[in-house]
């Protein structure tokens, strides 16, 4: 099938002044052809791990409607914030990254999700992998549940690969619900070709001493948009998240990751780092929303960019947005060129500016790729970025 795309996607919590545009983004393209609609089989699923396979997309959105109440628990403060934008996306069970367009979306192409279940008690120790391999023109709209149970912890790596030179469209979903005291680590990696339009949206919600843990790595595609919203909603829950990008030529990516500290002694760590090239566009915005009742809690977010082009448009917002006051928050970027100095003292030591980038990319991104508990892919995504430059 066809599908002209026209979509509000990757919107702040809470609007500010929009002379940098970055309150929100538009998905609008015409002409998408989507022909695979079922998540590939998963490698590896281990013992005490059920995969149901082909549940509608509004079916596997029931786990997280009986726990709406806890997921969105009241946070206790009359009225509504300044520039709040959160009322577009009650109707979601569990809130995602990029919002209820891509919601919306799922539902009105019959979409079906594969739900994993890791049992109460079962702590896997191989990740489960699936894979996407897509060829040229082609269309994949795909979409997950990965549910761990009481003191459960799993692992599912999802992995989006195509020639270098392809094109075609990928759209994902990924619900996440870690009970209580259960893990979810969540690696996804996307080296698809040039000519892809890529999104993949993330929504997930931690209970008591439950954490969810996401390695993510940005490196192709021709336009790129990624989500996540994590809801903190009991006390002693984390969020971990580790982001590498890779923008060139004239690509953009754009990034919308949020942390809804809800519950007592939550605590959140958000890594970015990245690379911009050539002509290419880049939008973050990362947000630590301290809800009333998150005494306590602490947040932490920091973004890492380097540029190798006069020509790039990088923008960097990063929120805090609190309604408690015994509260922990810190954000910060650092975004700059090679340094003279640097160029210097690296050319100093016979390595020509040509290398020297290629070293510094490698190294930036090679951080977040050691992160991936699998060695294959490990090695083919750094080989893809020690490729690049």
């Amino acid at each position: 099938m066809n599908k002209n795309l026209d979509m509000r996607v990757n919107v702040l919590p809470a609007l500010t002044y929009n002379f940098l545009h970055v309150n929100d983004s538009k998905i609008k393209e015409d002409g998408i052809g989507i022909e695979l609609l079922n998540t590939p089989d998963a490698e590896n699923v281990p013992s005490g791990v059920t995969v149901t396979r082909g549940v509608s997309y509004k079916e596997a959105g029931k786990l997280f409607e009986g726990f709406k109440e806890r997921i969105l628990v009241d946070a206790g403060v009359p009225g509504i914030p300044n520039g709040d934008t959160s009322a577009r996306d009650d109707a979601q069970a569990v809130r995602t990254g990029m919002g209820i367009d891509i919601e919306n979306l799922m539902l009105e192409n019959g979409i079906t999700s594969d739900v994993f279940t890791a049992e109460e008690g079962v702590k896997t120790k191989e990740p489960i992998i699936i894979r996407y391999n897509l060829n040229d023109g082609e269309g994949s709209l795909t979409s997950q549940v990965i549910h761990a149970k009481k003191d459960s912890e799993i692992t599912v790596i999802m992995d989006y690969t195509s020639e270098r030179s392809a094109g075609g469209f990928h759209g994902i979903s990924t619900r996440l619900l870690a009970e209580e005291g259960a893990k979810i680590n969540l690696i996804k990696t996307q080296t698809l070709g040039d000519g892809f339009i890529h999104f993949d949206d993330i929504g997930g919600a931690c209970f008591k001493k439950g954490a969810i843990n996401v390695v993510s790595l940005e490196l192709g595609a021709k336009k790129s948009w990624t989500g996540c919203y994590i809801n903190l909603c009991e006390d002693e829950t984390e969020f971990i998240s580790n982001q590498g990008y890779l923008v060139k030529d004239t690509h953009s990516l754009d990034i919308n990751y949020v942390a809804d500290q809800r519950g007592k002694k939550t605590n959140v760590l958000m890594n970015v780092k990245g690379v911009l090239m050539d002509k290419a566009q880049k939008t973050y915005r990362g947000t630590l929303d301290f809800k009333s009742g998150s005494s306590a809690s602490v947040g932490d977010e920091q973004e890492d960019t380097l540029l190798l082009s006069p020509d790039v448009i990088n923008r960097s917002m990063p929120v805090i947005l609190c309604q408690e006051e015994d509260v922990e928050g810190r954000h910060g970027a650092t975004i700059g060129q090679l340094g003279e100095d640097l160029l210097f003292y690296i050319n100093s030591r016979g390595i020509d500016e040509q290398e020297a980038k290629r070293l510094m990319v490698k190294a930036k991104l090679d951080s977040v790729a050691r992160l991936i508990p699998d060695p294959e892919i490990a090695e083919k995504v750094q080989y893809y970025i020690s490729t690049i430059v």
